[in-house]
This record gives structure tokens, sequence and C-alpha cells, in this order.
């Protein structure tokens, strides 16, 4: 299915009018102030579904420890949800990010990745506003989990 065809069905769905814009952009704001972006990308055939989850902090300290925590989420999609959490290196804005291949994708899966997108940002606005805190407690340094092990 093309991009513009799937929005437009997305919209009509879930009862919004919602279509691509001359750039091949549409937004989706939620009641939260959540504003969840959806990108065509017509050379690889893929719709990019991202948020912007805010700047990434000046202190180094800071900045570390939100690095190390993201980079710990991404592992496995542990924390989201298959999503990817990235850094913008132009702009210095956190995403949560997640591709959408166009010829694999219908308004179901649309949906599904939508909600789960808005799902995980949420909480990861939380957690970098400090208002909720990662599930598992952040290892000291040169700590080893107490399963480490190789495993052949």
């Amino acid at each position: 299915m093309d991009a513009s065809s799937l929005i437009a069905l997305f919209g009509q769905e879930t009862g919004v009018a919602l279509t691509l814009n001359e750039a091949g952009t549409a937004s989706l704001a939620f009641e939260s102030g959540l504003a969840l972006h959806l990108e065509h990308d017509p050379q690889a055939d893929l719709l990019h579904c991202y948020v912007v989850l805010g700047q990434a902090p000046a202190d180094p300290m800071c900045r570390h420890d939100v690095f190390r925590r993201m980079l710990a989420a991404n592992a496995f999609g542990r924390d989201t949800e298959g999503a990817t959490l990235g850094l913008d290196e132009i702009t210095g804005e956190f995403l949560l990010s997640r591709r959408l291949e166009l010829p694999r994708t219908d308004t179901a899966w649309l949906r599904a990745t939508v909600e789960s997108m808005a799902a995980v940002a949420a909480d990861w606005l939380r957690r970098l506003d400090g208002t909720a805190r990662d599930v598992a407690p952040a290892p000291a340094p040169g700590d080893l989990p107490p399963d480490f092990g190789l495993r052949v």
C-alpha cells in the first residue's frame, strides 16, 4: 500500500482527516501534548514514525547517564517495544523512532505502532523529566550482573 493511501485510511478509521502534506509528513497530536510524526521516505518505501522527546542535557554527567539508560533500553527493545531511542545530532533532540516498510504495513499495524509509540514516548518523557524511574536500577560502575557468564 502506498503511504498516502495508508495515512488516509488510517485517518478514516480513527475519525480524523489525515493526509500527508507536500513534504510527505503528517503529525498526530494527543491530548497529553505528545506529538507523533509520520514521515514518508519514498526512496526506501518506508514510513518513519517518531516522537521528539526533548533536548539532550547540557551537563556531561547527566547526559552520560541518560545515554546509558537509553542504550540499555534499546537492547533487544527491552523498554521500547521495538522502537529505537536515538539522538538527532543536528538538533540535539532525543527521538523515539520506528520504521514501517510500506509493502508490509496495513492500517492495523499502523494503529498498533502509533499506540505503542505513544505509550513508550509518554513513559520516556516521564523518565527524562524525573517523574518516573527506569524499571531496573543502574548497576554501579564495574559491577557485573549476578547471572553474568559466557554461553556457548
